[in-house]
């Protein structure tokens, strides 16, 4: 129920800064007010307050003081945090659960657990002044001199997960991800007085055989403790019924625990997960467990459990152990349950992302729901890895914007804990694409499923793309439109040739004529390098698929140029791979981006004969260069 009224109040106010402008002119002007902590104020209280005087001295041109509740009151007051003033209750609230309310000239900002206040701070800079975290280099915040609070604020939020967890850039920026309530740290390190995250113990994927019974150490000597798979033993798994496998890294997780172990933390994780992988044993106790439960995730989650109960034998009451439920242990075991303290990551790497979770028509989305919905029955602690990236060719286009807010909706209302939702991890060096513009949205989504988006979305587009952005807007809704079909789906290893569907050249035409458009109304220089490097992945795009200035139907040179111009651009931005591997990188073999698409452009296939060749083929492309010259010089 708190949920509920929480929502209904995040719809109402959704509007903002223009909403408390226009309507309440009976309210106090904020430039009079002062900010107030609590004398023994945490730091995480008085780092909440000198944001809050930092933001609101930008917003209205005045300067703030901090000053205590030892001080009397004098006029309008923000209190922050725990303080003299008034005490509130927030014994029910989750950590990052956050109470806003005003009392005639004064707003009172107090949150639960180490997260609650400084959540509420960005919070109320958001709906009440009208500011947006939209990327890493990228906030805006409105210029407001005559900014006026209600004096009926009554808001409250309850975060609808425990644990939120995206990768790109924007991810990686810890304002950015306090400010929009990212608390992963697996990506960003967020400092005590930013509220602190929840974080791993260690590694937070594969860790079996990697990080815990490492391969590396015992298979030589004791290859029984490692998986049977077709009739060998494999250094990429752990038999999960060996006694003495789950001795080993029961001792070592217990080990990893106490030496990290933080009691003040709301929930520390220990990850217990199988290697990427499909060699999972098949020796005669996992093969009889695994059939007993109808899933290899019989031997998982049993394994899983009898470390996670020495783990609270122990007296660890905020350590989760989790696991994956991922390929073959994506299917729910029908004897044994999960544990209280352990959590189960569903990961959905064989679902489409062109149609939403709960679309019945789509075969693969439909079987991941049955097994979501099956976890559910047995499972109070689901954790989602969610993908929303095109591994394989990362710079194209990947035009999943539709189903973005619907599957976050259908992982809260199947009471899931938290959400992953992986893309590019390896932005830095594939950074074509619009990530950031994906993060934000799915960021403010795991905040509230419910939002007004198109607002978010409109709001990005335009701080980061200048005034433009409506022509960007279009093109978004154009490929959107053409990512999927009822028969057509949209992978995260989708090749460029099917990424879109039934763009005619017209079409194509049309999209060049916005990307220009675009361009031509950028007010600054920020403005049009950010127009340049999301067209990358549509330049990209036209590459694979040999349409506009990249096809093949005109003089050899004109679209050799055009995949040299390409190549070229993408490096001057810092994008240096094709796709997600070490063999995916850039080959500096011309011969490759010269003449063959744009997958093929890596090292993977830069084999000698393209080597031998390269010198013969850069005199080509210079005496077609020549003869294109020679009979287009103006005379």
């Amino acid at each position: 129920m708190k949920k509920l009224i929480s929502l209904i109040l995040c719809i109402s106010i959704c509007c903002g800064f223009a909403f408390v402008s226009a309507a309440h002119e009976e309210g106090f002007f904020v430039k009079n007010a002062t900010i107030v902590v609590g004398a023994n104020a945490s730091q995480t209280d008085r780092y909440a307050a000198e944001k809050l005087a930092y933001y609101l001295g930008r917003v209205t041109g005045s300067e703030y003081t901090v000053a205590t509740d030892s001080t009397a009151k004098d006029g309008a007051e923000i209190v922050v945090g725990e303080t003299a003033r008034k005490q509130f209750d927030l014994s029910s609230y989750d950590n990052g659960g956050y109470i806003i309310k005003s009392e005639g000239d004064t707003v009172y900002i107090c949150g639960a657990g180490t997260r609650g206040t400084i959540y509420g701070v960005y919070g109320f800079l958001e709906k009440y002044c009208g500011c947006r975290w939209y990327r890493y280099d990228t906030v805006s915040v409105p210029s407001n001199a005559q900014l006026v609070l209600p004096t009926d604020i009554d808001d409250s939020y309850e975060p609808f997960f425990e644990y939120t967890q995206t990768d790109t850039n924007s991810s990686r920026d810890p304002e950015f991800s306090v400010a929009n309530g990212h608390n992963g740290l697996v990506y960003c390190a967020l400092s005590p007085e930013q509220g602190g995250g929840v974080g791993y113990i260690g590694s937070f994927a594969h860790t079996l055989t990697t990080q815990f019974c490492k391969s590396a150490d015992y298979f030589e000597t004791n290859p029984e403790y490692f998986a049977l798979h077709n009739g060998k033993r494999t250094p990429n798994q752990l038999c999960l019924t060996n006694p003495k496998t789950l001795e080993i890294v029961t001792a070592e997780a217990l080990a990893a625990i106490k030496a990290n172990h933080d009691p003040s933390a709301s929930v520390q994780i220990l990850s217990l997960t199988q290697h990427d992988n499909q060699d999972y044993c098949e020796c005669k106790s996992c093969k009889a467990l695994d059939r007993e439960n109808g899933s290899q995730s019989g031997t998982m989650i049993t394994f899983v459990n009898a470390v996670a109960k020495a783990v609270e034998d122990a007296g660890y009451t905020n350590i989760a152990i989790d696991t994956f439920a991922y390929q073959y242990t994506r299917k729910p075991p029908t004897k044994v349950v999960p544990r209280d303290n352990v959590i189960v990551r569903l990961c959905s790497i064989e679902c489409c992302f062109g149609h939403t979770m709960d679309d019945e028509k789509c075969n693969e989305n439909a079987a991941f729901m049955a097994d979501l919905e099956a976890w559910g029955k047995i499972c109070n602690r689901i954790y989602i890895w969610d993908y929303v990236n095109n591994y394989r060719e990362t710079i194209c286009i990947f035009p999943n914007f539709n189903v973005l807010q619907r599957n976050v909706q259908i992982f809260y209302e199947n009471n899931v804990k938290g959400v992953y939702e992986e893309g590019n991890y390896y932005i830095s060096e594939c950074d074509g694409e619009f990530g950031d513009l994906r993060t934000y949205l799915l960021q403010k989504l795991m905040q509230n499923p419910y939002i007004d988006l198109e607002t978010e979305f409109d709001g990005y587009l335009a701080a980061v793309y200048g005034p433009g952005w409506g022509y960007i807007k279009e093109f978004i809704e154009i490929i959107t439109a053409h990512a999927v079909t009822d028969r057509k789906h949209l992978t995260i290893y989708q090749e460029a040739k099917k990424t879109l569907y039934g763009m005619t050249n017209a079409d194509i035409a049309h999209c060049d004529e916005l990307w220009q458009a675009a361009m031509n109304k950028a007010t600054t220089s920020q403005q049009f390098r950010n127009i340049l490097q999301s067209r990358l992945s549509w330049r990209y795009w036209k590459c694979a698929n040999a349409k506009a200035e990249f096809s093949r139907l005109q003089f050899p040179y004109l679209w050799m140029k055009a995949q040299d111009d390409l190549y070229n651009d993408l490096k001057a931005f810092g994008v240096i791979r094709v796709g997600e591997g070490d063999n995916r990188y850039f080959s500096e073999c011309d011969i490759l981006h010269l003449i063959r698409e744009p997958f093929k452009w890596s090292v993977l296939f830069d084999e000698p004969y393209w080597d031998a060749l390269n010198p013969y083929m850069l005199k080509l492309y210079a005496f077609l260069e020549k003869v294109y010259t020679f009979f287009n010089a103006e005379t």
